[in-house]
């Protein structure tokens, strides 16, 4: 692979030859439409955007250490969550392609000593691949106590899965697609049963070394890494933070590398030789399996502005702290990196498929602000009062923000998750009025209803509901489930 011009400034445009002017003005419409998600929603990290082998875009926004000033550099290291889960997975294909490891291996083959002779045992390497294997798994949300105990002790693999990947099965008939982080981490257990070395050294002979990413491993608490962003987070009324502490060696397999955008740029452009794996493999690996999932990636076909398709495979990465998301389409070579140290989920997503889909033609057009961003940390600070003034004062600038349907919706719901009724109900009522023909927006302000126990009012949005659409499931579900509870007299 020929090496790339990288800078450690804070922007970094690479443009192709002086006649391919497109590609230019693609430049020029990419970092406009990255400064304004670092002005308008606070973007925090490193991005970087490429087409057929050129870097049109390598970026660093904001800071890499808060208490210092340190300014992020676009050869910052950031850990990358389940940004990890590709990786390992094109180890794992690797190991297939030699014959070292087989799909249709079991766990009962590798890790007997674990699962041999247990519901587990017949579970397969296909199906932790690709999430099928019906295993329990480590708590979903991170606000589950198992996370702020457990998770904060240091553990060998091996004891962690006899610990805590017990040998049953959730789904022993029929294997559905369920995320699984457990899964993963068992792929790391297998790599090293078949090899005979650890995790770290198989990731660094058979992955780092061939694609040439010389700033990358797997994390440890006791090494002092050159370059590594500090994780931040923020609270609610939208303080800084030190995220949530976990030990590296929950995350392992699943979620404990670190890297750099042009580390994950290497591995992208090795991707597309046979350094890591033959075309075959590769196109097993990133082939549907299940639920728009392929083994370690999502997989799926976008549909563009002018009604073309996109095939796009992806992933995000997320651990206390940091963000990642890490976009790739085959046809014209793109790729779309962003690392964030600000642990800044939404915002990331966001911003990764805007990058994607701008670098596929669709119209720039620069972020809009977030009412979340406005509206939520007010709504625990000072109360639904203040909530409600700030967004009725915002007048006609609210067409500076994301005033959608979805916008409303999310963020009544990331409300009603937290416990915070009230403010649920106001900013659902708000996409309502906004959407009135919207049978979604009155389905979901009757469930606000309902969970505050606004019985009649819950009864009236779902049947406004059906109304604009009669055949909703939901709202039909919800409405035989009030009266059913309705005493009878």
């Amino acid at each position: 692979m020929r090496p790339f011009a990288l800078l450690c400034g804070v922007v970094v445009l690479l443009f192709g030859s002086p006649g391919l002017a497109n590609a230019e003005a693609t430049s020029a419409e990419l970092q406009q439409l990255v400064d304004s998600y670092a002005d308008r929603r606070g973007f925090n990290g490193t991005v970087l955007v490429a087409r057929e082998g050129k870097v049109l875009l390598h970026a660093a926004y904001g800071k890499a250490n808060v208490e210092w000033s340190v300014p992020s550099r676009t050869d910052a290291r950031y850990r990358i969550g389940s940004l990890t889960k590709p990786l390992v997975a094109t180890l794992t294909m690797q190991l297939v392609q030699q014959g070292t490891l087989r799909l249709d291996g079991t766990l009962g083959d590798y890790l007997p000593d674990l699962y041999a002779r247990t519901p587990a045992a017949s579970v397969t390497v296909a199906q932790l691949l690709s999430h099928t294997s019906g295993l329990a798994d480590m708590p979903g949300r991170y606000t589950d106590p198992w996370w702020h105990t457990a998770a904060r002790r240091s553990y060998a693999p091996m004891d962690f899965a006899r610990e805590w990947i017990p040998p049953t099965r959730q789904d022993d008939a029929v294997q559905t697609w369920r995320y699984n982080n457990n899964g993963y981490f068992l792929l790391g257990l297998l790599i090293e049963h078949v090899t005979g070395q650890s995790l770290a050294v198989n990731l660094q002979a058979r992955i780092f070394a061939p694609a040439g990413m010389t700033s990358s491993g797997l994390f440890t608490d006791t090494a002092v890494l050159d370059g590594l962003a500090d994780g931040y987070a923020r609270t609610p009324e939208g303080t800084l933070v030190h995220p949530q502490r976990i030990d590296p060696s929950v995350s392992y397999a699943a979620a404990g590398i670190y890297s750099t955008a042009e580390d994950l740029y290497r591995f992208d452009r090795a991707l597309y030789g046979e350094q890591l794996l033959n075309a075959a493999s590769r196109q097993r690996m990133l082939q549907v399996h299940t639920a728009a999932y392929g083994f370690g990636w999502n997989v799926e076909r976008w549909t563009l502005a002018n009604g073309s398709t996109l095939p796009v495979v992806s992933h995000t990465g997320s651990i206390p702290g940091y963000q990642s998301y890490y976009l790739r389409s085959e046809p014209h070579q793109d790729s779309v990196i962003i690392l964030s140290n600000y642990w800044q989920g939404a915002l990331v997503v966001a911003m990764g498929k805007d990058l994607m889909e701008v670098l596929n033609g669709k119209p720039m057009q620069p972020a809009a602000r977030s009412l979340d961003d406005l509206l939520t940390p007010i709504a625990y600070r000072d109360g639904l009062d203040a909530m409600v003034r700030a967004y009725e004062h915002l007048g006609t600038r609210l067409a500076e923000y994301d005033h959608s349907e979805g916008a409303f919706n999310t963020l009544g719901y990331r409300f009603l998750r937290a416990g915070r009724k009230d403010e649920a109900v106001r900013v659902l009522e708000w996409g309502v009025a906004r959407y009135p023909g919207s049978a979604n927006a009155h389905d979901s302000l009757g469930e606000a209803y309902r969970t505050s126990g606004r019985v009649d009012d819950a009864r009236r949005s779902y049947q406004a509901a059906l109304t604009i659409e009669p055949t909703s499931a939901s709202a039909l579900a919800a409405l035989a489930e009030l009266n059913d509870r309705t005493p009878s007299r």
